[in-house]
């Protein structure tokens, strides 16, 4: 099973997925998954096209438009021109958004300590090398070309 790739790349998405569509939401997150997730992409690559975030979150452009400007709307992202394309506009966190994306993760955190404080101590130490094992898979960012 160890060397079954597509099944362990299955199993990784699926459960992955699960958890996002799992974990409890505190009372006072006010995002959107989908809203999160698009200021999330925002803090890892800095000042990102809306033509690139769409790309990103495999989503039409017409969709992230409506998201950047509802996300515009709270103060949360702000845009400027793009100094390559002037047709084009970069999308950036401002200070709201990077706070309100702390804010969301830590009441995430909080949320999840009743249910990791129930499995013990080698569980959670095999939860944190699975973490550290994911966030080394994305780190490979590139397949060898």
């Amino acid at each position: 099973m160890a060397d079954d790739l597509p099944h362990l790349g299955e199993e990784l998405i699926t459960t992955a997925a699960r958890v996002v569509r799992w974990v409890p939401k505190p009372t006072r997150i006010r995002l959107s998954l989908a809203a999160a997730r698009i200021l999330a992409r925002l803090e890892d690559n800095g000042p990102t096209r809306i033509s690139d975030l769409a790309g990103q979150e495999r989503s039409s452009q017409p969709t992230i438009t409506n998201h950047v400007k509802r996300l515009e709307s709270a103060g949360l992202v702000e845009r400027s021109p793009d100094a390559t394309d002037a047709r084009a506009w970069q999308i950036r966190l401002t200070d709201s958004g990077h706070k309100e994306l702390a804010d969301m993760r830590q009441a995430v955190g909080t949320s999840l300590e009743p249910y990791l404080a129930q499995m013990s101590q080698r569980e959670r130490k095999a939860l944190q090398d699975g973490i550290n094992a994911m966030q080394r898979l994305i780190s490979l960012d590139r397949l060898p070309e």
